[in-house]
């Protein structure tokens, strides 16, 4: 399944879920970018905890934390929550984030071009 396939789907689920598509004024694209952003900021930061939890465990002896390996697969989850909070925020910009994310990477091409070997 491509991205923007990915992309309707979820932004249908969140329609049938109560959330609105339709944002009419830039009020409302203001609070719901708001909340989305509060949200990926708080999965990001979910991610961050178990990361230095698995990195404690790695450096210090006798720490008593979680593998990376142990970890991934919640890191993942994690992750995939922070893609569907980017997802509804594309949305509420109207944005393709397919499109959106390949141009990016077209540019990050030609910036980073001089550091491929």
């Amino acid at each position: 399944m491509d991205l923007s396939k990915i992309a309707q789907r979820q932004i249908e689920a969140d329609v049938k879920r109560g959330f609105s598509k339709e944002l009419q004024t830039d009020a409302e694209r203001i609070a719901q970018l708001t909340q989305d952003t509060v949200g990926l900021i708080g999965e990001v930061g979910e991610f961050a905890n178990l990361l230095k939890k698995a990195d404690l465990a790695s450096r210090i002896e006798g720490y008593n934390g979680v593998s990376i390996d142990s970890a991934s697969p919640e890191l993942r989850e994690e992750l995939a929550d922070a893609m569907i909070y980017i997802i509804r925020l594309a949305s509420a910009l109207g944005a393709d984030i397919e499109s959106d994310l390949l141009k990016k990477m077209l540019k990050n091409d030609e910036r980073y071009r001089h550091l491929e070997k």
